[in-house]
């Protein structure tokens, strides 16, 4: 084999390994984020609230967050109540693409009136998904609201 053929093969050679070794991206962290609340509602009723901020990796646009409710009346759990939503951000609007809920109740409780409102269309102002309802148990009513609020650079907090 003639010295440039080999220069060629050898320089083809490398070139398709080079195609095949795979290019690192730079990767968001693997852990997600969480905000924790306490809000005293009276009447013996509190609530603690987390929102979690799930991780996504740098050049998607899109982000989800799950807010839980846990409400107590003395001390005693009474429900769980959860809010998922998903946002899309572009850096100038963000939205709501999607929601998702779930509730656990303690014996004797009820959940009724039960209602989540989005920002459907992509907005300046952000985009926010809020759930509403309550809980039962004659004497008490207890309001339920749980709101994730997503800007257009994809900051997430509460609504």
């Amino acid at each position: 084999m003639n010295p440039a053929k080999k220069m060629l093969s050898v320089t083809l050679a490398l070139v398709m390994f080079l195609c095949v070794l795979p290019i690192s991206h730079a990767q968001a962290a693997t852990s997600s984020e969480t905000m924790y609340f306490v809000e005293d509602l009276g009447n013996g009723i509190t609530v603690e609230t987390t929102i979690e901020v799930f991780p996504t990796t740098s050049r998607d646009s899109s982000k989800s967050a799950i807010s839980t409710s846990n409400f107590k009346n003395n001390g005693v759990w009474i429900a769980t109540v959860s809010l998922k939503a998903y946002f899309t951000y572009n850096g100038i609007t963000a939205g709501v693409t999607g929601t998702e809920y779930a509730k656990s109740l303690a014996s004797g409780w009820s959940y009724t009136n039960h209602k989540i409102t989005t920002t459907n269309v992509s907005s300046s102002s952000g985009g926010t998904a809020t759930l509403t309802a309550t809980l039962k148990n004659f004497p008490l009513n207890v309001a339920v609201r749980l709101s994730l609020h997503c800007s257009p650079n994809g900051t997430i907090t509460k609504g």
